[in-house]
């Protein structure tokens, strides 16, 4: 698997995984319950210390910028798919 690929599927992988991240944060929220607000909270902030305090070495920036951009234009055009069916 070339740098590009590889770089542009965990581009991909990360937008995925961010989009999850963000739903069960915001379920954790909307139950108004006090713990379950601080780990909604205390979730994504821990996942975003460890990614700074542990950063993966990109080999293939283009790679990296396609596949985010490719993973924010998917989750943009599920949304309003989304959004329109209801």
């Amino acid at each position: 698997m070339s740098d590009f690929t590889g770089n542009f599927l965990l581009a991909l992988l990360l937008v995925v995984l961010l989009r999850v991240l963000y739903a069960v944060s915001a379920m954790l929220v909307r139950t108004g319950d006090g713990g379950n607000i601080a780990f909604g909270i205390a979730l994504p902030a821990g996942l975003l210390y460890i990614v700074v305090r542990n950063p993966v070495p990109v080999s293939s920036w283009a790679g990296l910028v396609a596949g985010a951009l490719s993973g924010l234009v998917l989750w943009g055009a599920l949304s309003l798919w989304k959004r329109r069916r209801s």
